[in-house]
């Protein structure tokens, strides 16, 4: 099996466990007798293990084999999913996703260290445009099975399904994986050194801090995206969770438009433009959101922002595969370790400003952010690209 489909595999089961609690938080918090801003933890309980384990998991890979870092990575994710569909307290459920968010952070980051490895910077772009078929298919069908199967079946169910997911996964990477090549027989680079090749680069700075505020703007609202549509629909909880997964899938459709355009994109837009016009896209869409009173209508403006958000962030990818060729799966992972630690941080500020300033003053201030950042991107990013 070629090693871009069995990266494919396990990518699509990360982004399949990464998005999974969302349309649950709320049947989460009511059989757990805990509130609703508690539940939505879940997610931060995922994604800053997610993004604290980088800073190790990227050199390990770089030292031991990305490769097999993957294989152990996707494995331990499988487990503890399962783990989680049979909790019986909150600390234990939470316990899982922490030790989840931990073994999924050695998959997506490496896949695309590995993207870096195997193809050109001229090929590049595209190629992780097309990977993001598989992450974008995992995350969009994670939000909208969770809430078909909690409405069927309970919040449990999405947790099993995932972990089976895992598991073949797991399956193909340990069968079907080519083998690495072998190292020069130099000693390994230290954690130090590698790190030492990343920030020699001056661009570093600005890609990590771009890429960390990125992931709080745009997924911070995510755990709270039921609780806002309660507020405009005025339907019940349960009854919303449906809507809730269709709403957080439709941002995955529009990155599944994305993927399948990359190329006509690139060459109609070039990288700095379509950054540029990927941040304005997303201010309106996120604007759009503090206003509208259906929430079909709220699945039609996060499907455009899901289109703005891969237009930005697979350019903020291709970067930092070229920050350090000879320490990629260091300076891929602390990428990732920058935009996890957004996404877990995000809902933490959402919280605060959703429950203080309300849903429409919030989402605005989001939206003027988000030109701001498109801005920054194109200044100290990509119009820097030749002087790295």
């Amino acid at each position: 099996m070629p090693l871009f489909l069995v990266y494919a595999a396990c990518a699509f089961a990360s982004g399949f466990a990464l998005r999974l609690v969302d349309p649950i938080v709320l049947p989460v918090a009511a059989h757990f007798a805990v509130t609703p801003a508690v539940a939505a933890m879940l997610n931060t309980a995922f994604a800053l293990p997610y993004a604290l384990s980088q800073p190790f998991l990227g050199p390990i890979g770089d030292r031991i084999g990305k490769q097999r870092c993957v294989q152990l990575c996707v494995a331990g994710l499988a487990v503890m999913l399962a783990a989680g569909a049979f909790a019986t307290s909150f600390a234990f459920l939470f316990a899982t996703r922490v030790c989840a968010g931990i073994f999924a952070g050695g998959l997506i980051p490496l896949v695309l260290a590995g993207l870096g490895d195997t193809y050109a910077m001229s090929e590049r772009q595209v190629m992780i445009g097309r990977m993001l078929f598989a992450i974008i298919s995992g995350q969009m069908l994670g939000s909208v099975v969770s809430g078909f199967a909690n409405v069927a079946f309970g919040w449990h169910s999405p947790l099993l399904i995932a972990s089976g997911v895992g598991a073949l996964a797991a399956i193909v990477a340990w069968t079907a994986m080519p083998a690495e090549p072998p190292h020069d027989g130099a000693p390994p680079a230290s954690f130090a050194a590698l790190y030492g090749r990343v920030f020699a680069n001056p661009k570093a700075g600005w890609l990590y801090g771009a890429v960390m505020l990125e992931g709080v703007l745009f997924y911070g609202l995510f755990p709270f995206m039921s609780e806002l549509l309660v507020t405009t629909t005025a339907r019940s909880a349960h009854a919303v969770s449906v809507e809730t997964g269709i709403v957080l899938g439709a941002f995955g459709i529009g990155g599944l438009l994305y993927a399948a355009s990359v190329r006509v994109m690139l060459r109609r837009f070039g990288v700095r433009r379509m950054c540029l016009i990927g941040s304005a896209v997303a201010a309106i869409s996120y604007a759009a959101l503090a206003v509208s009173p259906f929430w079909w209508l709220d699945a039609l403006v996060m499907f455009c922002a899901g289109v703005a958000f891969y237009m930005l962030h697979n350019s903020l990818q291709t970067e930092a595969t070229e920050l350090a060729p000879s320490a990629r799966g260091s300076a891929v992972a602390l990428f990732a370790c920058g935009f996890f630690a957004g996404q877990g941080l995000g809902p933490l500020m959402y919280g605060a400003l959703l429950h203080t300033a309300g849903p429409r003053l919030s989402l605005l201030a989001v939206a003027v952010a988000l030109v701001v950042l498109g801005r920054v991107i194109v200044a100290r990013i990509i119009d820097r690209r030749g002087a790295a």
